[in-house]
């Protein structure tokens, strides 16, 4: 039986140690944002059902990578 493939499967994106998890929701897109070693996306992780660009989405989560960035303390 062959199955039939509608997208191919892209890998996650890495940003700043945190992986990005991109995918598709409605007419719009939703980046889960998993912290380094973790498998518990944020609860502030970006999605937008309405129709918009997958860059605006990830633009959006690479900010939140940033803000979280600068706001830990250095080690």
């Amino acid at each position: 039986m062959k199955l039939a493939v509608t997208d191919a499967v892209k890998p996650d994106l890495r940003y700043k140690e945190h992986r990005i998890v991109i995918t598709r929701v409605g007419q719009g897109w939703r980046a889960m944002i998993y912290p380094p070693e973790s498998s518990v996306a944020l609860p502030e992780s970006p999605a937008n059902l309405e129709q918009c660009s997958k860059e605006t989405i990830i633009a959006e989560a690479k900010w939140i990578v940033d803000a979280r960035c600068t706001l830990e303390p250095t080690r």
